[in-house]
């Protein structure tokens, strides 16, 4: 179904296509760009222009509450990004901490560590836990400051939204989107959304074009653990960031 268009922002598509960490700056900005909030609509506007918004008025269409989510934080953190550019590109620091206090921390990153590790995760202590959580999410840090050294004005405009639960429970799902890159290419991306014990949506997962993101650093981060041991992975993650983000 052809819905509603939007355009927002994005990396130049040269940039996705010239070499392998295409995919990782692509995945950045779009983990950038589509925020939970502790389950709210947090300054989003009273109409956001919802791509559902006229098919919901024509069929009374209910929208699901993790697409009102994603649409509404996407627009949100757009307009909060194009607002403060001048800050982001003389510190780069802001907009590291931007991402930490204002997107990132609003990942269920346990869920995504217990995903990605698996058995190591199970056997690992607290602490291992703690410090590799502070380290994923320090490596998505990391994308998000690379990403925004190829951030231009091009344009890229968001076709559809839809909802594909997963499970039988109602508690989590992917929000499908398709989006159009200024080459003229369509791009499927989906967001893994999940209800924690607290009723919140969280974000768990980014796919593009069927590449998860989860799948795709699950495959590195157990090769190393298996290997040299999850506190080896955990050091080499962390001076892979340090070199980046200096902090």
């Amino acid at each position: 179904m052809m819905l509603k268009r939007h355009q927002y922002p994005i990396l130049p598509i040269q940039a996705l296509l010239s070499n392998y960490l295409g995919i990782k700056f692509l995945v950045a900005w779009l983990i950038f760009c589509s925020i939970v909030v502790d389950g709210t609509l947090i300054g989003a506007p009273a109409d956001s222009g919802s791509l559902y918004k006229e098919i919901q008025d024509q069929q009374n269409l209910i929208i699901p509450v993790p697409v009102q989510i994603i649409e509404s934080q996407t627009e949100v953190l757009i307009r909060e990004l194009s607002a403060r550019k001048e800050e982001f590109d003389r510190d780069p620091q802001s907009l590291v901490f931007f991402a930490r206090n204002m997107a990132l921390s609003h990942w269920d990153l346990a869920k995504t560590s217990r995903l990605m590790l698996g058995k190591y995760w199970k056997n690992a202590n607290s602490e291992q836990q703690a410090l590799f959580e502070e380290e994923f999410l320090r490596t998505l840090l990391r994308y998000i400051v690379k990403a925004y050294g190829y951030y231009d004005e091009s344009l890229v405009e968001i076709l559809s939204y839809d909802w594909q639960p997963k499970g039988s429970k109602g508690t989590g799902g992917w929000v499908r989107s398709v989006v159009r890159l200024p080459a003229g290419m369509k791009v499927s991306v989906d967001y893994r959304m999940n209800k924690n014990k607290q009723q919140q949506w969280k974000l768990v997962d980014v796919r593009i074009e069927g590449i998860s993101l989860v799948t795709t650093k699950r495959n590195e981060y157990r090769g190393i653990a298996r290997q040299k041991g999850l506190d080896a992975l955990i050091k080499a993650m962390s001076e892979k960031n340090q070199k980046v983000l200096k902090t």
